[in-house]
């Protein structure tokens, strides 16, 4: 079994060569795990998923998937030290790199407890989203609760290997039908940026690609909190993703825009926000692993500061317009156009998309998980995804909601953006949305 590599999948190896992309999941569980099934189950795991079975081969200009060569998905078992423990993990392994030796792209690290535990599961971004993921835990979870009923299981069914997300793609995102689409992306990426002039993040020091760790920074919202900004969102005509959005734009912008607020120039930025594709793609893909994700930016004033609703209404509206627009199917699968084709490709690809993202900051927001939370023996409690953000970018909030809990994790590349600094905007964001969630209720 074996592929090429599309060219928006080798644009990801590529960028990863810069500085690490991989994707983390946290699934924080209660019950009693033993070691022999979960790394039964992982087996079993590994024999349902292709991409789960495959290493990289070829060069920088001939990348593809083999199953040739490829072996079992690693598991380190390691002593549960505490509620917070997964974070120091969290923070090696968005900086652990998956060599193009190596025999595989995914990894499970156990931070084993006697009643909860935590699985870290670590992939290379060229494989799979973090929605794919969740489905891959859905998948080891249900196995392992079979087992440890004692419950004998037949060999697994090997779902079939897709073609890469552009050939996925549904039949209005090409050819001639994408004009208007492109139209729309020309004039808003190209024509209208000397016009916007949107401010990206500044950076607090400089120094080469390899030389950057992706860093992470965890706070949560919960309880009467959380279902007050639902209700609030709601009640004001917009979304938790919009508010989300515009909550860590005035939290960014006041912090590091303070002369700009002072002086009160006016100043855009942008957010760029990650979009699933997956239900829009054919042949369907259902619930099966792969890269089927875009992401749009859209642009908002934040000098003279607007309130967090006005903002949160204009960034649903912005974002509904822009997927209206068609803009989704361009950005990701475009940027393999520009890997150049001759000379040292990683190192000039990372030197063309070095600090490239047009956004202040980004949101991938999982929202509520898709899958049960209940397996026999065992629960999911908590759920946290984190990712890197290669060169592109220097800050991301990643958000996942489970129960009446949604976790706010704000990673950031250090240190073009310090852990202080990263501190700062993660505070002022959950001090924006309660400040928004009472004034707009006292009102």
């Amino acid at each position: 079994m074996e592929r090429a590599l599309a060219d928006m999948e080798r644009a990801f190896y590529l960028l990863d060569c810069g500085t690490r992309f991989n994707g983390i999941q946290v699934v924080s569980i209660q019950g009693v795990i033993e070691e022999p099934l979960l790394r039964l189950s992982l087996d079993r795991l590994q024999a349902r998923h292709p991409l789960l079975r495959v290493r990289l081969t070829g060069d920088d200009k001939t990348l593809g998937f083999t199953e040739d060569g490829a072996g079992p998905l690693p598991l380190l078992v390691l002593d549960r030290q505490g509620d917070d423990h997964w974070q120091a993990v969290v923070d090696i392994e968005l900086n652990r790199p998956f060599a193009r030796t190596d025999d595989h792209l995914t990894r499970l690290l156990w931070l084993r407890g006697p009643k909860r535990s935590e699985l870290v599961i670590a992939h290379h971004h060229v494989i799979a989203d973090a929605l794919s993921m969740v489905f891959a835990v859905r998948d080891l979870l249900t196995d392992l609760a079979a087992l440890s009923s004692g419950q004998s299981l037949l060999p697994p069914e090997s779902l079939p290997l897709r073609p890469p997300l552009p050939a996925l793609l549904p039949a209005q995102s090409k050819g001639l039908r994408l004009f208007p689409a492109m139209h729309d992306f020309f004039f808003k990426h190209v024509l209208g940026k000397p016009l916007r002039r949107a401010k990206t993040l500044p950076v607090e020091q400089s120094v080469p690609a390899a030389q950057r760790q992706n860093r992470l920074v965890h706070r949560s919202l919960s309880g009467d909190l959380l279902r007050q900004l639902r209700d609030r969102a709601k009640a004001e005509q917009t979304t938790v993703h919009g508010a989300l959005c515009a909550a860590l734009l005035l939290a960014t912008s006041a912090e590091v825009f303070a002369d700009r607020l002072m002086a009160e120039t006016p100043t855009n930025v942008g957010c760029f926000s990650a979009v699933n594709l997956r239900d829009k793609l054919r042949p369907s893909v259902g619930q099966e692993m792969g890269l089927y994700i875009s992401q749009v930016t859209t642009f908002h004033q934040v000098v003279p500061p607007p309130s967090l609703w006005d903002l949160a209404r204009e960034s649903r509206q912005k974002l509904t317009e822009t997927l209206d627009s068609g803009e989704q199917y361009l950005t990701m699968p475009l940027i393999g156009l520009f890997i150049p084709r001759l000379g040292n490709v990683a190192e000039r690809f990372i030197r063309s998309f070095d600090a490239a993202s047009p956004a202040l900051a980004g949101v991938t927001n999982l929202q509520k998980l898709p899958i049960p939370l209940s397996y026999g023996p065992l629960t999911i409690v908590n759920f946290q995804i984190a990712v890197g953000l290669s060169v592109v970018g220097q800050l991301l909030l990643a958000v996942t909601t489970i129960g009446d809990t949604m976790n706010l994790n704000v990673v950031f590349v250090e240190p073009l953006v310090s852990r202080v600094r990263a501190e700062r905007i993660s505070d002022g964001l959950l001090q924006i949305l309660t400040d928004g969630i009472r004034q707009a209720k006292a009102a």
